[in-house]
């Protein structure tokens, strides 16, 4: 009986704290129930995808895995006092693929260093994406899986020394997790969210950082994952958000870094970029 009651009365403890979310959210981390890979949330830290730029004069570019002796050597050398803005990336709902590669290489060779967590190195983590028929809805709990990494990673980022701000960038179910971070243990520089047009799914919809963290949304208006949603983007939900902008990509479809626009891809790439000094 007393085991039933500290049951209830934690239940009822995380219930007030997490007030306002969605019943299965609640119930997934309150009461433990056994969804596929939702303990493994420290292993799309370790095996994250790491690109570190040359930080100093006397150190090299390097990109691998966080938990490779190389990345961790290039980590631990980076100089005492110095402190940069990183990005941390947030993969697509089919994981690491080419669309991420690209970004990785080129927010490197900007000058970023980028972490990149994989979420699918979660056991039992299944896609919540069909790419062939382009529907979503296959793992409907990857949303709240997706803000967990965050929040470990955010966390991690804290610790490390060099680390002065922070840039979320996420791209369509990453793009998704990044507008639905509240707060950060590091400052938030700002927000990119590609391929996602920040409505409907009500619990996920809008922006939900504190308004003086800006934002870029890109988007395609022929972006075939939100046929229903054609011409709709972020913008619409920014309200007051100042030094924030959504720009819709003419005739683009959903990939960004690899659109076959090159004229797309160029706008794209300087948009960020430019964002990324700005803040």
């Amino acid at each position: 009986m007393s085991d039933r009651r500290a049951f209830f009365n934690r239940l009822v403890t995380c219930l007030r704290a997490r007030l306002g979310r969605v019943l299965a959210a609640v119930l997934l981390a309150c009461v433990g129930f056994p969804v596929a890979a939702q303990d493994d949330v420290a292993v799309t830290w370790e095996r994250a995808q790491v690109a570190l730029p040359r930080l100093a004069p006397e150190l090299r570019p390097v990109i691998g895995l966080l938990q490779e002796a190389d990345v961790q050597r290039a980590l631990a050398e980076i100089p005492a006092g110095a402190r940069f803005p990183v990005v941390l990336y947030m993969h697509g709902c089919s994981g690491m693929d080419v669309e991420e590669e690209s970004a990785k290489l080129f927010l490197m060779e900007s000058g970023y260093p980028v972490f990149m967590p994989d979420s699918f190195a979660r056991r039992g983590r299944q896609s919540n994406c069909a790419l062939v028929r382009r529907t979503t809805g296959g793992a409907s709990g990857a949303p709240f899986l997706r803000l967990a990494e965050i929040r470990y990673a955010l966390d991690e980022l804290a610790r490390l020394p060099f680390v002065d701000r922070v840039f979320l960038v996420g791209y369509s179910e990453g793009g998704l997790a990044v507008a639905n971070v509240e707060q950060s243990p590091v400052p938030l520089a700002g927000i990119v969210v590609m391929s996602w047009h920040c409505q409907g799914h009500e619990e996920f919809s809008g922006i939900k950082a504190p308004l003086d963290v800006p934002v870029l949304a890109l988007i395609g208006d022929n972006d075939r994952w939100y046929a229903a949603r054609q011409g709709r983007h972020c913008g619409e939900v920014f309200g007051d958000r100042a030094a924030s902008r959504s720009i819709v990509l003419p005739g683009n479809d959903h990939a960004v870094f690899t659109a076959p626009s090159l004229a797309n891809v160029e706008r794209a790439r300087g948009a960020i970029l430019a964002f990324l000094k700005a803040h």
